[in-house]
């Protein structure tokens, strides 16, 4: 998600007065990866959220406060900070100290790309974050993914497709295999769109990309403020670390 946008000092793009602020790519990106990595959060971990983040807020608008969210969780978790993978009899289980779609998700998504067997987000009711992880992962796979949230009865679902499309509510009329757990179930299974249209689409995408590459991307300045003094917690770029 990076771009080789030139753009102004991050210091200097902190206006007081306007609602919006305008930033490159690159800067939502960097500074996401910096915050999550001052946070604890490992250089792996913090690079697949920073794509997300960045994704998110490109075509969503979302990005920055799920990056506070996922931060306001870590600087609150007296525990270690990582994930745990278990088994049952019907689904592989990703758990993550502290819990977060952001950081759970790319996990959860590609083991459930690697297998047969679908795999539980945990206790990860808002699946927001690892849909938009997904549908990256589900393009480079070729793989059709549903993520399906337990907690709601109507047993609706964001299907990510390897054409790139995103669609949304989507009725599941299958067995899941996990009916008595919480949180988000990760799986591979056929869907035919019929008369449902995509939310997203990977031309849509690529065009607000390139757009946004070219123009910049706008974010609240109240939020974008906050989220950069977290990154300022840790400024060496990401390139001279692990």
């Amino acid at each position: 998600m990076t771009d080789m946008l030139t753009h102004t000092s991050e210091r200097d793009t902190l206006p007081t007065t306007n609602n919006r602020i305008r930033l490159a790519v690159r800067e939502v990106r960097e500074t996401a990866f910096r915050a999550l990595y001052a946070a604890g959060v490992s250089s792996g971990e913090a690079g697949a959220a920073a794509d997300t983040v960045t994704a998110m807020q490109l075509h969503a608008r979302t990005g920055i406060d799920t990056l506070l969210d996922t931060l306001d969780r870590l600087d609150s978790s007296s525990d270690p900070t990582g994930a745990t993978l278990s088994r049952s009899s019907a689904v592989d289980i990703v758990d993550h100290s502290p819990r977060s779609g952001l950081l759970s998700g790319p996990l959860a998504v590609d083991l459930a790309l690697s297998q047969a067997r679908p795999v539980l987000l945990s206790g990860i009711d808002d699946h927001e974050a690892a849909d938009w992880y997904a549908l990256r992962a589900a393009s480079r796979s070729g793989t059709t993914l549903w993520l399906v949230a337990l907690d709601d009865h109507e047993r609706r679902a964001t299907v990510v497709t390897a054409a790139g499309d995103m669609y949304r509510d989507v009725a599941v009329t299958f067995e899941c295999g996990a009916e008595s757990d919480r949180g988000t179930l990760a799986l591979t299974a056929p869907f035919a769109a019929n008369s449902s249209r995509p939310v997203h689409t990977a031309a849509e995408r690529e065009t607000r990309y390139r757009h946004a590459v070219s123009y910049g991307v706008f974010v609240d300045t109240a939020t974008w403020s906050r989220a950069y003094a977290l990154g300022r917690r840790f400024l060496v770029p990401e390139a001279q670390h692990d």
